[in-house]
């Protein structure tokens, strides 16, 4: 009858008790959560890491955050103030803070124990820079595994990315933000069981872009020891902010900030309602949602705080990076996502009629040459065909070579040269039974477009619960092949799976992982997924226009 009790008493304290964890800042309690295998895990929802971002502290580098003496009750996730997107139609954007810098942290027991030591997987979130928030990349696929996952919010849009090119709003806060959160998980993980020496960050899109920036950082250096970029990197023609200074002019216009000094415009900037800054959105796209990111990491003067002070080429091509293990993946059509615009009736002939105007805006080609760099790609991938439905499939391709391809192949190639780290390429052609964003769009099944890398991975964002969803058998397989590339990369830099052996790219051979399905992967060399010599002739007469 007593070991009875004592089997009940601890069966009670497991189901009942919530988790909690103490840490340097004070102590914090959290609740349980199921995977999608039914392990019940550990959450701590909203944890702040900086101190509000509000009044002075606005289009200001973030300050660490100051420790509280009751328990912090970490069950909410946080939105930061954003655009309307995609996204708004989830019910937590009904909530949006301009407080928002906060992590969140899922350990895979039902107590968090110090000695455990697990490595610790970071998800940087998606959005065009502008939009999305840390909960985008669910935990219940992952805490299947033995690991401990933390996805972060930061500052997005003009929020976080503003930038007078100045010592005033140097940019780059979203950035920084992360790197707080970095040095935060460094300074408390071991608390939840996370070991602070095995920290990979990944991140898909944006997110992608930003783990790249991350390798090209000093001050993120050490803060993290893998890297995992899906579907963006530095190199990508949207990852760095073109004409800076002049969307804040703009933006203080639009706002009526008269000023006669760069600090009054910041001052009037800072106490006007973050809702009429948010709404100003708008007005730095030239047709809906093009260009894809009008604000963004910039290149910075250097200073004591500054993130990134040389284009990443420059930094890339002198190996000033993070020699640590990087892998790259992109999908197979990223194009398909960022075209959907041109099948509403009119859209390709007004492209066709106005190409000179409005190409240079959507593939993000700089001042200077662009009218006629507009005109050279338009000849090359059309020769003298008019754009129209019949040819879609070419305007399709010619958007997924400049805005993914290229980049992905040209930062895989210069990083595998230059880093004293195995660097890894794949792309992603799998199209998953249960979801996908080519699905919800409407295009073909079986198109793998931008997003659909991670979706068995992170789950599906519009999914509100992505564990009740009944997996195909080929889906099931091809999540417990990611998971398994992810997690023993995230072990010691090697991605491996039993079905096939993931080579590293080598200074002279161009290596890639083609996934088609889990028994229809290989190996190839020397792909090419986009039409390099023109790109390369192209980059070498107009690198400026094109950078």
């Amino acid at each position: 009858m007593y070991l009875v009790l004592i089997l009940f008493y601890v069966t009670y304290s497991l189901t009942n008790n919530v988790p909690e964890v103490h840490i340097k800042l004070g102590k914090i309690s959290g609740y349980h959560k199921s995977s999608v295998n039914g392990r019940t895990f550990s959450a701590f929802e909203g944890i702040p890491y900086a101190q509000p971002p509000l009044g002075d502290l606005r289009f200001e580098a973030p300050q660490p955050i100051s420790p509280w003496n009751t328990t912090l009750n970490a069950t909410t996730l946080y939105v930061c103030k954003q655009m309307k997107s995609i996204y708004s139609i989830l019910d937590r954007y009904k909530n949006e803070h301009e407080d928002c810098l906060y992590l969140n942290v899922y350990v895979p027991n039902q107590q968090p124990t110090e000695n455990d030591n697990f490595d610790v997987i970071v998800n940087i979130h998606p959005g065009a820079f502008q939009c999305g928030d840390a909960a985008l990349a669910s935990p219940v696929y992952i805490m299947d595994r033995n690991i401990v996952y933390v996805n972060v919010n930061y500052r997005l849009g003009i929020l976080g990315f503003l930038s007078t090119e100045d010592a005033f709003i140097p940019g780059n806060n979203g950035l920084k933000d992360q790197q707080l959160a970095l040095r935060w998980i460094q300074a408390h993980i071991k608390k939840f069981g996370g070991n602070p020496k095995s920290v990979t960050l990944v991140g898909e899109s944006a997110g992608g872009a930003f783990v790249h920036f991350h390798y090209l950082s000093p001050k993120s250096w050490g803060l993290f020891h893998r890297g995992i970029s899906i579907s963006g990197n530095a190199l990508m023609p949207w990852a760095i902010q073109k004409d800076a200074l002049g969307k804040s002019k703009k933006l203080a216009a639009l706002l009526n900030c008269a000023y006669t000094t760069r600090k009054e415009m910041i001052d009037c900037l800072k106490v006007i309602p973050v809702d009429e800054i948010i709404s100003s959105s708008s007005n730095f796209y030239i047709i809906p949602n093009h260009p894809v990111t009008p604000f963004g990491p910039v290149v910075e003067s250097k200073s004591e705080h500054s993130f990134i002070t040389e284009h990443p080429y420059r930094l890339l091509e002198e190996g000033r990076i993070n020699h640590v293990p990087w892998l790259s993946l992109i999908a197979g059509n990223e194009g398909a996502m960022f075209t959907t615009i041109f099948y509403l009736p009119g859209s390709l002939e007004e492209m066709d009629e106005n190409w000179d105007e409005l190409f240079p805006y959507i593939s993000f080609l700089g001042e200077g040459d662009n009218t006629k760099v507009a005109q050279k790609i338009k000849y090359f991938y059309f020769q003298n065909e008019s754009l129209s439905q019949s040819n879609f499939y070419k305007y399709e391709k010619l958007i997924g070579d400049r805005c993914f391809n290229v980049g992905f192949e040209t930062a895989v190639t210069m990083q595998a040269n230059v880093s004293k780290s195995s660097v890894y390429a794949g792309v992603y052609n799998y199209s998953a039974a249960a979801i996908s964003y080519g699905k919800v769009l409407g295009f073909d099944v079986k198109v793998v477009t931008h997003g659909d890398c991670t979706v068995l991975i992170f789950g599906f964002p519009f999914e509100m619960n992505a564990s009740d969803r009944k997996l195909s058998k080929s889906d099931e397989l091809m999540k417990n092949m990611l998971l398994d590339c992810l997690t023993s990369f995230a072990s010691d830099g090697k991605p491996r799976t039993k079905e096939v052996s993931w080579e590293p790219v080598t200074t002279d051979t161009f290596k890639c992982l083609l996934i088609r399905d889990v028994d229809d992967m290989n190996m190839e060399e020397n792909i090419e997924l986009s039409p390099r010599k023109f790109w390369k002739d192209l980059f070498e007469k107009y690198s400026a226009t094109l950078m």
